[in-house]
């Protein structure tokens, strides 16, 4: 791949030990003849001057995020539509989506810059909220819950027009395959390979047992149409960071987004390699004495 000659730093400020690994990332890709640059609240951790996301200059080669999953996700929606690839360091708990470790950035950052990598991509989410004519993105997934109200919400979910299944529930999610495995597999939805191409719809407390999760091929469309008589508003969540109230009923269209999220590979470890680490599914059952 090509070599790094401009990187952004994007660091989450609220991690206690971001501000020495922000210097340490820093004084690594410099060493390298890297033109370092950091996201406007990651500089104000450094004292230094940053940039926004609204405003980034051309001829960024990398992003380099240091966080947890949540940090990766924000990266990627904002630099999605660029394809500016992005780096992970892990400084979360999970982290999926992250390639390295802080311990790893002397040895492993060099190798990068100079090109020592490959790029994976990742499907992204178009998601149109009732009334709204600005489309917004996700990568991880969509959801639909009933926000403050008690009271439950009545769907109809449609795929490329074709009406497929009505349910009350707490909610729904509509999840991309990497977001398979976040809120999509704690509310019961299956894991879907990061290389596939599909939506998965996964009801939140659903009112009936016949309700399973739907794997939807990426070429349709994904239409839910909800109403509710709560008193508070339902709520629309994207990639658990997006919060904003809707309208009591309406529609809301899902579809595949026009670019990807670019990751940066440097270990050689597959995705199943990384849901054994992860969620321990290597490790042998325990025997009672």
């Amino acid at each position: 791949m090509r070599k790094i000659e401009k990187a952004l730093i994007f660091a989450n400020p609220r991690k206690p030990e971001v501000v020495a690994l922000i210097g340490e990332l820093a004084r690594t890709l410099e060493s390298c003849g890297v033109f370092v640059l950091f996201e406007s609240r990651t500089a104000d951790c450094v004292s230094g001057d940053g940039v926004s996301w609204d405003n980034l200059p051309q001829g960024i080669d990398m992003v380099i995020s240091l966080g947890g999953d949540g940090t990766m996700l924000a990266s990627a929606r904002n630099v999605g539509a660029r394809a500016i690839p992005v780096l992970g360091i892990n400084l979360g708990r999970l982290g999926f989506l992250n390639e390295l470790d802080p311990s790893e950035i002397a040895a492993a950052v060099p190798e990068i810059v100079a090109g020592k990598y490959a790029i994976v991509k990742r499907m992204m989410l178009d998601v149109l909220p009732p009334g709204e004519p600005k489309h917004h993105t996700a990568l991880n997934e969509m959801v639909l819950d009933r926000g403050n109200s008690p009271r439950i919400i009545f769907h109809k979910i449609f795929v490329s027009g074709e009406f497929v299944a009505g349910v009350s529930a707490d909610g729904l999610i509509v999840s991309s395959p990497t977001g398979s495995t976040a809120y999509n597999m704690a509310a019961g939805g299956g894991i879907l390979s990061p290389d596939m191409e599909a939506f998965q719809v996964t009801a939140l407390s659903p009112y009936t047992l016949s309700i399973r999760p739907l794997v939807v091929d990426a070429s349709e469309t994904v239409e839910i149409e909800y109403s509710t008589d709560g008193d508070e508003p339902p709520r629309l969540t994207l990639d658990g960071q997006s919060t904003r109230d809707i309208p009591p009923e309406g529609r809301i269209e899902i579809r595949k987004a026009p670019f990807s999220a670019h990751f940066v590979h440097y270990h050689n470890r597959t995705f199943y390699e990384v849901l054994r680490d992860k969620l321990g599914w290597a490790s042998r059952p325990r025997r009672s004495s």
